[in-house]
């Protein structure tokens, strides 16, 4: 504790270092603890008296190496300077896609080369467009689009199956964003895998009567009383109404929302319909795919003869 404590006050500084600190999960840089006003032989003195623990290259843990996940990844993008990004299988795994591999952490640097890193895998790149990163969590990272793009030339077409689907499942995969991404990186290898995988989750004429018919069967024969179909109100569609229920079913043979614009009208047509006190359900034909019995369960728990009202309001 004594030489801990020293490190700390020494000259006022260990506020300061307490501050930088606490807000990267205990990790400091060089640059940052010379910043601070340390000389490169101080901070090596207390690295020799185990204050400071060397993670990656100029990175260091203060006071003890019970360093967390999350720490390791922003340990990662200190010891890479301010540009890098956390990138390819990482970054899948920041975007809880994928298991975190703490001991091979990928990260990008634009514009520079960098010496070897041990448990760092460096990929040099140009500057990214602003649209190819983000931050999630506090780290800077590829965004969902660049991520499959990055995986493209190394990763199975199953694999990037995968990864689209369960980025679709947590929203977190924009259609028109990700066309935009393949058309800057069209040079890429990999990409006609990425497009061929991504085949199965775009639009397409025949999913919407597909998703009706099987939605059809999926309430046959059910305590789940028939809904009238395709009718309009206040000027938008409803695949399936029940009036006597204040309920709208849309059915959307998209996996997923093809655009932002998309998004905005099914958020204003939900709108509309509950300041007519018509609540909506939307299912997607992934959404069917993966759990027709929980949607099942839904629509018959929200037409059970108790929620029934007097009015059938809305039609028109």
């Amino acid at each position: 504790m004594g030489d801990s404590k020293r490190f700390g006050d020494r000259d006022g500084r260990g506020f300061s270092l307490s501050e930088v600190a606490g807000e990267q999960f205990g990790m400091i840089s060089d640059e940052q603890l010379l910043a601070l006003g340390w000389t490169r032989k101080e901070v090596q003195g207390q690295v020799r008296r185990g204050t400071l623990h060397l993670e990656y290259r100029g990175v260091y843990s203060v006071g003890h190496r019970r360093v967390v996940t999350h720490a390791r990844l922003l340990a990662a993008l200190l010891s890479c300077g301010d540009s890098s990004f956390l990138s390819h299988r990482t970054a899948a795994a920041v975007w809880g896609l994928r298991a975190v591999n703490t001991r091979r952490i990928e990260v990008t640097v634009p514009g520079r080369r960098l010496g070897p890193r041990a448990g760092i895998v460096i990929h040099q790149s140009s500057q990214p467009d602003p649209t190819d990163l983000t931050k999630h969590n506090g780290l800077r990272v590829s965004s969902v689009s660049r991520m499959l793009v990055e995986l493209s030339k190394t990763e199975r077409q199953a694999e990037l199956k995968r990864l689209i689907t369960e980025s679709i499942r947590k929203h977190a995969l924009d259609f028109t964003g990700l066309e935009q991404t393949l058309v800057r990186h069209e040079r890429r290898p990999g990409l006609a895998k990425l497009r061929q995988a991504l085949r199965d989750y775009q639009p397409r004429a025949h999913r919407k009567s597909n998703l009706e018919r099987a939605f059809d069967e999926l309430i046959a024969g059910t305590d789940i009383p028939p809904p009238q179909r395709n009718i309009y109100i206040n000027g938008w569609e409803i695949d399936c109404y029940w009036p006597e229920f204040g309920l709208a079913v849309e059915l959307d043979g998209r996996n997923y929302h093809s655009s932002l614009q998309d998004m905005e009208r099914d958020r204003r047509k939900d709108a509309d319909l509950l300041r007519l006190q018509i609540g909506s359900l939307r299912i997607t034909d992934l959404r069917f795919e993966l759990e027709p019995e929980r949607i099942r369960a839904e629509v018959r728990e929200l037409t059970r003869p108790e929620r029934r009202r007097d009015s059938g309001r809305g039609a028109t």
